[in-house]
């Protein structure tokens, strides 16, 4: 399977970006389709690549546009938005002339001119609406552009049979005007509120460095495309550049701008041996970085793959909208018509209610509930350093009852510190120089005695105890006891480490050739914010759980401290069976960062990680928090929280408008609505989502 990505201009609701999903899946060698109208874009999963051209020829065909890249959407969009403004300005200018004509003169000149003036404004100013109803019924596809035009044409028709006395008194050719004015209206503001909703997620499309000064071995400068910067390159980064990688400072010092990443519009001060990530902006100063990943692999283009991945997700109650939306335009047709037959023989009483009907049900308020409030929430989250990989995982977070948390790196410092060994120096350098293949937090702190980091070996990782490498005729053991039973002289060892117990319980064994050579006792300590985040989970009725490898006195040490349950020497299995028996009774979170941690994070109903964690923990996860701040998995439930009581308050009024609004247009309540007030209304429901979406992000709590 190959999965592609397109950019896709001119969409105009929920309805088109379901029309497109609807009409590309039933094209051969697609697998799968989503396609986000909040951000134009669809990302297709197909079985080869000649099924890229018929995709991108089925869309164009259904009247939508292939944009090449994120420039080309900028322009376009405020390309349409200047479009879109002028023709709200010169319906709106048109429809009150006509008003006025309508109401105060009565003569053959008034309704020639309110003639007019009507066809100019619907078939000119609302042309997009009938181009794109005519392309979806021409692919089975209803969608909001179908009611607009429906009901603007029944409008104009209706009154050009009155104009020609075929019929009727009263003319509705500035009501069908006005039909597609107020709808112009809501449609330019929704989409300026929508553009200014991306702007974070542009931002960080544009943070891209095009060249890169590597500084050589002689000093010279050699300029190249950032992409191909590697690991170990030297940089040389000035005022107004912005960094193409993750990197350390090796010196000078300046002052940068990280809003991409914290929001911040105060610059902060980065000097000598502080890391700096891809995207800061050199607002003062001279920078000589090291870089320490890939162009390709840095901390930016990481964040800008997640924005893309995820602003394409569709959680369960966003399919589930996204359904009901589809359905409900047929239904109104089928209900516009039964009431246009319940009024007759009176015709303009039918028409008229009929009429209104249709403007008055526009599913868009419905669309946008959902995805808007999450597009905002995952913004908030991204300025907080929270990446939600899974959207749907604000829906989740809300239902847990039971957070299992790894110990070492997670609730604990993963900068451990060396205590005590009984190697000898010699055996002790080989330890440490083994040690830098690895990034798990014990074998970190030891790997920082190291004078070298070059090995020729093969190393094997044993996932739980340790890792065995092999150097020549050599075999080495580092790990757990588990690892080295059998070894000869691990007592001897053992007995050492008791002795350490007390204050750095955490040990690893070194072996060679089936002989233990010594130990290293390790000490950590607590995160900064570890009590605090029990301690709020607690006052939730949320029950926390330890389950660790390490051994049963460090684990009860960290368990204590924070006065919780706990289960030590875990192997990866013990925490997978654990977690499954416990998902019987609850919603479980799972927070861990190591390789050990991969399988309880994928199997968990929602899972956290850290940006240091280990790439296959981070593949797994839902949530990757960029800082080693426990305070953020607070921040976490925070976030969800309000942007549930955003989502439940868009779809209370989302349904409560359409099951008050529609009986209302029918003449249920024995009063009669004209067509251009419930368009008006439509609008009006529309906006009042956006606006209440808009409180999530102007929250400064977060």
């Amino acid at each position: 399977m190959r999965e592609f990505r397109l950019k896709i201009g001119k969409m105009s609701c929920v309805n088109c970006a379901n029309a497109i999903e609807r009409a590309v899946k039933k094209i051969e060698d697609v697998e799968e389709v989503s396609i986000s109208y909040t951000n134009s874009s669809g990302v297709f999963l197909l079985k080869n690549d000649t099924a890229k051209q018929s995709v991108k020829d089925k869309i164009s065909q259904l009247g939508f546009e292939i944009l090449q890249d994120e420039q080309n959407i900028e322009k376009l969009k405020q390309k349409e938005l200047k479009r879109l403004k002028f023709k709200l300005l010169l319906a709106l200018v048109l429809s009150a002339l006509m008003m006025f004509f309508e109401m105060f003169v009565f003569n053959a000149f008034s309704y020639n001119l309110q003639l007019i003036l009507s066809f100019v404004v619907i078939f000119y100013c609302g042309f997009d609406f009938f181009a794109s109803a005519i392309k979806g019924l021409k692919y089975k596809s209803l969608t909001m552009n179908t009611l607009v035009a429906l009901g603007s044409l029944s409008a104009f028709l209706y009154s050009l049979c009155v104009y020609f006395e075929l019929f009727g008194e009263h003319l509705y050719f500035s009501g069908a005007a006005m039909i597609i004015s107020f709808v112009l209206l809501g449609k330019f503001i929704e989409e300026k509120t929508k553009n200014k909703a991306q702007m974070y997620q542009n931002k960080l499309q544009n943070l891209e460095a095009k060249k890169a000064k590597i500084v050589l071995e002689n000093g010279e400068i050699k300029e190249l495309p950032s992409s191909f910067v590697k690991v170990n390159d030297i940089l040389q980064l000035s005022q107004n550049e912005v960094s193409p990688v993750d990197g350390v400072i090796l010196e000078g010092s300046a002052e940068v701008d990280m809003s991409f990443l914290n929001g911040e519009f105060m610059p902060v001060l980065k000097k000598a041996g502080e890391s700096l990530e891809a995207g800061a902006l050199i607002i003062s100063g001279n920078l000589k970085l090291k870089a320490s990943k890939k162009a390709m692999d840095s901390t930016l283009e990481q964040l800008k793959d997640l924005v893309f991945k995820a602003s394409l997700f569709k959680s369960p109650l966003m399919q589930l909208i996204d359904k009901i939306s589809a359905y409900f335009v047929g239904f109104i047709l089928i209900l516009a018509f039964c009431v246009f037959l319940f009024y007759l023989p009176n015709l303009e009483e039918a028409f008229l209610h009929a009429l209104a009907v249709l403007l008055i049900s526009c599913p868009c308020a419905l669309g946008l509930a959902t995805p808007l409030a999450l597009a905002l929430a995952f913004e908030k989250g991204a300025k907080n350093f929270i990446l939600l990989k899974n959207p749907a995982a604000l829906e989740i977070l809300s239902q847990i009852k039971l957070v299992l948390f790894d110990k070492t790196g997670t609730l604990t410092q993963n900068t451990l510190t060396i205590f005590k060994h009984n190697l000898s120096d010699e055996n002790f350098l080989k330890l440490a120089q083994i040690q830098t293949q690895s990034s798990h937090p014990i074998a970190k702190a030891i790997a920082k005695k190291s004078k070298e980091n070059t090995l020729k070996g093969e190393i094997t990782h044993q996932i739980g105890k340790g890792l065995i490498y092999k150097e020549d005729e050599n075999t080495y053991l580092i790990g757990n006891e588990e690892l080295l039973q059998g070894v000869k002289e691990l007592e001897k060892t053992k007995q050492f480490l008791n002795t350490c117990d007390e204050f750095a319980p955490i040990r690893v064994y070194f072996a060679k050739n089936g002989i233990c050579l010594g130990g290293v006792a390790l000490k950590n300590a607590l995160k900064k914010d570890a009590k605090e985040l029990i301690d709020f989970l607690n006052l939730q009725h949320i029950k926390s759980v330890i389950l660790s490898g390490d051994n049963e006195k460090s684990v009860a040490k960290i368990a204590k401290e924070l006065n919780i349950d706990f289960h030590a020497k875990m192997k990866p299995e013990d925490k997978f069976n654990f977690l499954q028996n416990a998902q019987k009774e609850y919603k479980i979170l799972f927070i861990g960062d190591g390789l050990n941690d991969a399988a309880a994070l994928k199997k968990a109903d929602l899972s956290i990680s850290f940006s240091e964690a280990s790439e296959l923990a981070k593949n797994n996860t839902d949530i990757i928090l960029m800082r080693e701040n426990l305070a953020l998995v607070k921040l976490c439930f925070r976030l969800a929280k309000r942007t549930k009581h955003i989502i439940k308050l868009n779809l209370f009024w989302a349904f409560s408008y359409n099951l008050f609004s529609i009986p209302l247009a029918a003449g249920a309540f024995s009063l009669s609505l004209s067509p251009h007030l419930a368009a008006l209304m439509m609008s009006l429901s529309s906006l009042a989502v956006v606006l209440n979406s808009l409180r999530l992000k102007m929250d400064k709590t977060f």
